[in-house]
């Protein structure tokens, strides 16, 4: 047993007893339930009943070209911020409290942002990493309601014992950066047993951290005026968050002040579904299988009931020839824009400016080194290589419990 588990096995607030158990990586198996992809869901909600497109042109057409003119004229590309944000979590124990027994899980948390100012230039702009400790909620058992007071106090004193006990932790400086309690009385993830709904429960507060963590990124970003309508950023991956999983779930105000954020964004995803607006087009998947290169399809409207009922626009572009292409959506990808103004709609020309951006993105190509090389954008490639080489090195990240 490492410091960590020594530490959290003596320095409860009742009697409760770490196993010792196999540690365990949980990406291989959990990953599908908790990646950014996965609120390309079920329950978003589409506004059938108001305007269908979130474009200008209300033509009523399969695709959309992108003219290659417009494609080579992007050279001093205006998008020049590239987020991504990336987490390791692994089961490193288990606990008991009272009857029953409970997973511990550990997480690595990496968000990090790359700005480009010219094709030449390429660098890190901000980086946040995070080791995160996932425990039972019933672990603090605070009548008080102070729950993160004692989280907050636990991580300190947590991290100066490491500190003290650990060469690795205290030459590296190494912190406990959260302490974060999961639901032990409903499933946050339903399964069948509570073995796998409590290890989906720790997993999630992880991965929620990491979000609020990217949020946080951009609102710097902002703050820094460093997002403008020369200056945009790529986020990989959905910008649809659920507040109802967010630290500010309880503060609306403070998460609408979030999303404000996000004029100059646009999340762009490698993996989706491809029914997900069938509601707006029966026909969809097909129209996305059958673009043809440097197309693009209708910009369509939606809100997104998950994510406080905002509306977004959303589209997809297909980015290449289909050379080497594996399958008919391995070189699409998803476009989202958060509408700010749910009435207007974006104009027709700026989806074109974007798209052309986008497809300007994907060269050069990072072919062999990425197994989605036909979905990658090259400098969020970069950006997702520079985040995951933050990672300390799992045999010594598990050492440290």
């Amino acid at each position: 047993m490492g410091q960590i588990l020594t530490y959290i096995d003596s320095n409860n607030p009742g009697n409760y007893h770490c196993y010792n158990t196999r540690k365990i990586s949980l990406d291989e198996n959990y990953n599908e339930l908790f990646t950014r992809e996965t609120y390309d869901r079920d329950d978003v909600s589409i506004d059938i009943k108001g305007k269908k497109y979130a474009e200008s042109d209300g033509k009523i057409v399969d695709s959309v070209p992108i003219d290659l003119d417009l494609i080579n004229s992007t050279y001093n590309n205006n998008i020049k911020y590239f987020l991504d944000g990336s987490r390791h979590t692994f089961k490193v124990d288990d606990i008991a409290i009272g009857q029953k027994i409970f997973p511990i899980i550990a997480g690595q948390t990496v968000v990090g942002c790359c700005h480009r100012e010219s094709r030449d230039s390429f660098k890190k702009a901000m980086l946040k990493t995070e080791i995160l400790i996932s425990l039972p909620k019933n672990f603090c058992s605070n009548k008080n309601g102070k729950r993160d007071d004692y989280a907050r106090k636990y991580a300190e004193d947590l991290t100066v014992y490491l500190r003290e006990h650990n060469r690795y932790a205290k030459e590296h400086n190494l912190s406990i950066s959260k302490i974060l309690f999961y639901d032990t009385d409903g499933a946050a993830v339903a399964d069948k047993t509570d073995k796998n709904r409590f290890m989906n429960s720790g997993i999630a507060q992880i991965q929620n951290a990491m979000t609020d963590a990217e949020q946080l990124m951009v609102q710097d970003l902002c703050e820094g005026k460093k997002l403008s309508d020369t200056s945009y950023l790529i986020k990989d991956g959905s910008i649809q968050y659920n507040p109802s999983y967010s630290q500010w779930k309880h503060d609306f105000a403070k998460w609408n002040n979030m999303r404000a954020n996000y004029k100059h964004v646009i999340g762009v995803s490698k993996s989706f579904d491809p029914t997900l607006l069938h509601d707006l087009n029966p026909n969809i998947a097909k129209i996305i299988a059958e673009l043809k290169p440097f197309h693009r399809t209708k910009a369509y409207r939606y809100k997104s009931e998950q994510s406080n009922n905002q509306y977004f626009a959303i589209w997809y572009v297909r980015l290449r020839k289909s050379d080497f292409r594996q399958n008919n959506f391995s070189d699409v990808v998803k476009c989202e824009l958060l509408m700010t103004n749910e009435t207007e709609p974006f104009e027709t020309e700026s989806i074109d400016w974007l798209s052309a951006n986008i497809i300007r993105e994907a060269y050069p190509v990072c072919f062999c080194s990425d197994s989605r090389w036909a979905n990658h954008l090259y400098p969020v490639y970069l950006t997702e290589s520079f985040c995951k080489a933050q990672y300390i090195d799992k045999n010594i990240f598990l050492g440290l419990f």
